[in-house]
């Protein structure tokens, strides 16, 4: 102590939930108190129990709890994709969790979900999506003091291995958008030539057209972050031709529509519809246009970090898994290693100076 008198014990230790350093002091007048104590405290920590400091918790099942954060949260502050992506998440971890107490479910509890998914059989990426939606759950119950701390935090996601990819070649891509329906030859068309997700597409307005600068403006991105790509000159034609619909005397805002003047969506059936008339029978989703995209980009030689930047690829990683396309181009850098300089070419022939 400051003054002499008496013992000052004091313990470190992470919290096992939040992942925060915590210090504990406490002062006494004798010695084996202050180790009693601080051997206490060691133990508690190791339980991830904080002996004092436990609030009375509202019970809920969570099953109960999973309705109120579809409804409350996810459905209000997240993109619809995400949003639908919480139902499918949650419906299968209400099969495994929907009758326990929300306040019961430790992190072993977790660990071991995502054991018995792995033992399932299931992918990856599939177990990282209901991981990622249990740790999102649980924090925002921690926010709304349904929990003291969030039970699945620090536990690893799986490693994921990227899907391959398949993409149209040139001839391809020429039949698919002669054989498709009217409605679709634009969104295809588009689709192929700027690589835009199809979210991207269906949120697409005519106000994000700059025809005068030759730009699309990308508002509605994955990131969340605004992005500009360039028109090309079959874009170009495909757009000055394509009808501004106009619903109940008034402009329709999006360049994709519905007869009723909403949104473009789903249209996975008339692509494939428009794959079979081409003759194209391996198994290609609207998504593989994006792949289409940059695929052909690098094969033409456009370096990875113009395709990254097009595509709004926050990690270089993602943009990677195209470099393979590029086999001249890789030639091309190993073939750097043969070259030589003049001196060194020299004293390799036996002409130059030792």
């Amino acid at each position: 102590q400051p003054d002499g008198v008496g013992y000052l014990a004091e313990v470190n230790y992470t919290d096992p939930h939040t992942g925060r350093r915590i210090r504990e002091q406490k002062s006494t007048h004798r010695l084996d108190l202050a180790r009693e104590w601080r051997q206490t405290r060691k133990a508690d920590a190791l339980r991830g129990e904080v002996r004092g400091k436990k609030d009375r918790l509202k019970p809920m099942l969570f099953s109960k709890y999973s309705e109120e954060y579809l409804s409350q949260w996810s459905k209000v502050e997240k993109r619809e994709s995400s949003y639908r992506r919480d139902q499918v998440s949650l419906k299968r971890l209400n099969h495994t969790l929907g009758k326990r107490q929300l306040s019961e479910i430790t992190r072993r509890d977790v660990e071991k979900y995502v054991a018995e998914r792995k033992g399932e059989g299931v992918t990856s990426a599939t177990t990282n999506r209901e991981l990622c939606c249990l740790k999102n759950m649980f924090r925002k119950a921690v926010d709304w003091g349904y929990l003291k701390s969030n039970p699945a935090w620090g536990v690893k996601q799986q490693k994921e291995t990227p899907p391959e990819f398949g993409f149209l070649t040139e001839n391809e891509i020429d039949r698919v958008i002669e054989c498709s329906a009217p409605h679709m030859k634009a969104f295809l068309t588009l689709a192929i030539h700027t690589g835009m997700r199809r979210g991207e597409l269906f949120k697409l307005e005519w106000r994000d057209l700059d025809f005068q600068t030759g730009f699309i403006t990308v508002r509605y991105g994955k990131n969340g972050e605004t992005r500009h790509i360039p028109m090309n000159s079959i874009v170009r034609q495909t757009l000055d031709k394509h009808p501004n619909r106009i619903v109940k005397g008034q402009a329709c805002p999006y360049v994709f529509s519905r007869p009723d003047g909403s949104p473009f969506k789903w249209p996975e059936g008339g692509f494939q519809g428009a794959l079979q008339r081409a003759g194209v029978t391996r198994h290609i989703r609207i998504h593989d246009l994006r792949h289409t995209f940059a695929s052909h980009l690098v094969m033409k030689g456009i370096d990875l970090r113009t395709v990254a930047k097009l595509l709004g690829h926050r990690d270089i990683k993602m943009t990677m898994r195209y470099s393979h396309l590029a086999p001249e181009h890789l030639q091309a850098a190993v073939e750097v290693l043969t070259q030589r300089t003049p001196q060194r070419q020299a004293q390799r022939e036996g002409t130059g100076s030792p």
